[in-house]
């Protein structure tokens, strides 16, 4: 992926512009965008037909939302490629390890509330279950980065200590929680700095 940032004023305040570019998918973020891809496409031309605000950008759903006080923000959501993870790994159980595991109950948290990975006695993978363990959790570091903040945690730890019944448990919990969205609000929090700790 390239990337181009520029500073730009903005009457009293400042931003940066960025352009992202992937393969041949060109993510253009500045206050007038028009202008940006019509310069560009003087050097490389654009479908203009497809020329528009953001639908999906590398598997992740964009969303123009609206807060209760007015303000426009981007959302994202993940949940088409966590839904395709989730019927990928039904049909692995199915073919691979039916008499072992199901993926059928419905849980509500990423870890069941009992468990601890560094005392999980389960037996060890055999060879060829180990690298789809591996493929497994390079999918759940995907959905991180793609906005699934619920799940970090449990992931890091699987990474430490794997367990394959557990590492499916989480996605027993994406498949009844597979719509959630992160919103990408642009103001900036009200911070007392009086209430902060001094540090040194």
């Amino acid at each position: 992926m390239k990337v181009c940032v520029q500073e730009t004023k903005n009457g009293p305040g400042k931003y940066d512009s960025y352009i992202l570019i992937y393969i041949d998918d060109i993510l253009c973020i500045h206050d007038d965008p028009d202008s940006i891809l019509t310069q560009m496409d003087k050097y490389f031309p654009l479908k203009l037909d497809l020329v528009s605000e953001p639908e999906v950008y590398l598997g992740v759903k964009l969303k123009l939302m609206q807060f209760e006080n007015g303000v426009w923000a981007w959302g994202l959501s993940p949940s088409k490629y966590v839904q395709e993870a989730i019927c990928n790994s039904k049909k692995y159980v199915e073919e691979n390890l039916l008499k072992l595991y199901e993926l059928t109950r419905l849980v509500l948290n990423p870890f069941p509330t009992d468990y601890w990975p560094e005392l999980d006695t389960s037996p060890e993978l055999l060879p060829k279950h180990t690298s789809n363990y591996q493929s497994l959790l390079g999918i759940y570091l995907w959905m991180i980065e793609l906005g699934r903040i619920d799940i970090p945690i449990e992931v890091s730890m699987l990474l430490s200590h794997g367990h394959l019944e557990t590492a499916l448990h989480i996605m027993l919990y994406l498949s009844l929680h597979h719509n959630l969205h992160l919103c990408m609000d642009p103001a900036y929090p009200a911070i007392d700095s009086t209430q902060l700790p001094i540090c040194g």
